[in-house]
């Protein structure tokens, strides 16, 4: 899996992500998904729009409806832990899938990394990108989470 940090720097050194950053000189980091790729979600005030971006071979973006709302700064100079050690400190050993989401939760940023089991539980584990505490874990059995 590719780290964050450098999943985003391939993002920012990308032509397509100058030329966005040209035109939103406004816009912000604000979060980012991993399912199976990174997603990479920057935020502009002027036109309440996300724009995201994905780092594979060849940098994509796409563009969604902010809904009007606000979307915390994401502070990437802010995390010290990167995700294979908030995934070592969930202490989860489930093979498979994942969805880990970075976001900024209370000034702080946040891995957020949820697993499904083959036991129907999801377990989820929120983990301080900046100092490695467990800020939360729990499991629950997908009929809980009706």
């Amino acid at each position: 899996m590719l780290g964050f940090l450098q999943a985003l720097s391939r993002i920012e050194s990308s032509k397509i992500f100058q030329d966005y950053q040209k035109k939103n000189t406004e816009a912000y980091l604000t979060n980012s998904v991993y399912i199976q790729e990174w997603q990479i979600n920057f935020y502009s005030k002027r036109t309440k729009l996300i724009t995201s971006f994905t780092p594979d071979s060849n940098v994509k973006k796409k563009v969604m409806d902010g809904k009007n709302q606000e979307f915390p700064v994401l502070n990437k100079n802010k995390i010290k832990v990167d995700i294979t050690k908030a995934i070592e400190l969930s202490r989860s050993r489930q093979e498979g899938s994942m969805i880990i989401i970075i976001q900024t939760e209370n000034s702080i940023p946040v891995w957020n990394i949820t697993i499904p089991t083959p036991s129907l539980k999801v377990i989820n584990s929120k983990i301080s990108a900046e100092s490695g505490e467990i800020l939360e874990k729990s499991e629950k059995n997908i009929v809980e989470l009706r």
